[in-house]
């Protein structure tokens, strides 16, 4: 769905592709996994280099543009990621659970995040929605270069810095939504998913928030196992498949019917 979207509907391809990502992850240790993830990886690459000659040759230089290609981008590091992780990769030395969870977090709260915004930025160009543009370009890189500062030995200050400021920049998506459904002139179903999903990305920065902090308010509860299964559900099934449903209902509510 997301891909869709993103005006970027890949059809039957995809579905192998993404069909062999999840076999990697069922033969996982086996040294085969790699194999059978890699056209996965190489359809993300393709399509985020892809994005970003068009950009370039037809000098399509929109914030919009930018977007939907941080959009590719993110996703196509996610795809790296797991990649890394299924061939036993480690790069700087990351535990192999952080690579993997790396690789989540670029699918979700990169991938997922910035075709959200995508989706506000083109049905409306407000000045909030602008913003939330110019922050998708930065927020994710920032909160990666913070975890690995962290991870190079540097003070963990910048990591909670920027994962703090990405909680506010989802806070203020989750806003957005909310308005959408407020907005009674939309479609119900579209609303009713809307609203489901802000709800659940509610718990899912709340969770990321207090983990940012656990060096200064350290609670034992808050650690990568139950942040593997609350966070990462919540924000992936929860927020992301439910927004991408309202959305994909949204526009379909507005093509034209067929005599």
């Amino acid at each position: 769905m997301g891909l869709e979207l993103l005006n970027q509907p890949q059809g039957i391809f995809y579905h192998f592709t993404s069909a062999g990502l999840g076999a990697a992850y069922l033969m996982y240790p086996a040294a085969t996994a790699p194999f059978t993830a890699l056209p996965y990886l190489l359809l993300s690459l393709w399509l985020t280099i892809r994005e970003g000659t068009q950009i370039l040759v037809f000098r399509k230089f929109q914030l919009l543009q930018w977007v939907r290609l941080a959009a590719l981008g993110f996703w196509a590091t996610g795809a790296l990621w797991a990649f890394c992780f299924l061939a036993g990769i480690r790069p700087l030395g990351f535990d192999p659970v952080i690579v993997g969870l790396t690789a989540a977090h670029f699918h979700v709260a990169g991938f997922v995040l910035a075709t959200a915004v995508y989706c506000l930025l083109s049905q409306e160009a407000s000045r909030m929605n602008k913003i939330l543009g110019w922050a998708t370009l930065t927020g994710m890189p920032l909160v990666a270069v913070g975890i690995t500062l962290t991870q190079l030995g540097f003070s963990p200050v910048f990591e909670w810095v920027s994962a703090l400021g990405f909680s506010a920049f989802a806070w203020a998506v989750l806003w957005q939504h909310i308005r959408l459904f407020l907005d009674k002139s939309r479609p119900a179903r579209a609303r009713l998913h809307w609203l489901a999903g802000a709800s659940c990305l509610v718990l899912g920065v709340m969770l990321a928030a207090v983990y940012a902090l656990r060096f200064h308010f350290p609670i034992p509860w808050v650690n990568i196992p139950n942040m593997k299964i609350w966070h990462g559900t919540f924000n992936a099934v929860g927020f992301g498949w439910l927004v991408f449903q309202g959305w994909r209902l949204a526009k379909l509510a507005k093509k034209p019917v067929q005599p």
